[in-house]
């Protein structure tokens, strides 16, 4: 059998329909510097060791991520790669948590020598925080 007769014959494998639920649709993301400079002018910050949020609620009721991995602090391009793939992961995973968000997520120094369980937990201690802290009931300025 060949590859196409193969994908017809299993339509529907489990990874694709844990796929549909966990996606990263456009919806999600923060694509125009735009979009990114509302998100920075009136933010709450939140940080832990190892990443900084910029949170700002949206007024909707789906969150969205941008990703601003610095070279400065992430020199190698393979390093900010990774950290960005978890920073996704994390944020597919836990987006109900998070919905009615703006986030910009920033990189620390030294973030490549820890390893992925480490970024991943810490994520969702922000994610954590984030939630408790009540920021989409407060007024906005």
């Amino acid at each position: 059998m060949n590859s196409t007769q193969e994908l017809s014959a299993h339509p529907e494998t489990p990874s694709s329909s844990k796929q549909a639920k966990n996606d990263f649709p456009k919806s999600n993301r923060l694509l125009s510097p735009k979009s990114y400079s509302h998100v920075f002018a009136q933010a709450e910050r939140f940080g832990n060791r190892n990443w900084t949020m910029i949170v700002r609620p949206n007024n909707e009721d789906y969150p969205r991520l941008g990703l601003a991995i610095a070279k400065k602090q992430l020199q190698r391009a393979v390093w900010r790669n990774r950290v960005k793939r978890i920073a996704r992961e994390a944020f597919r995973s836990h987006k109900k948590e998070l919905s009615g968000y703006d986030i910009v997520v920033l990189g620390r120094k030294g973030m490549q020598d820890l390893d992925n369980e480490t970024l991943h937990s810490s994520f969702l201690h922000l994610v954590r925080k984030i939630k408790k802290s009540k920021l989409k009931n407060s007024p906005s300025k």
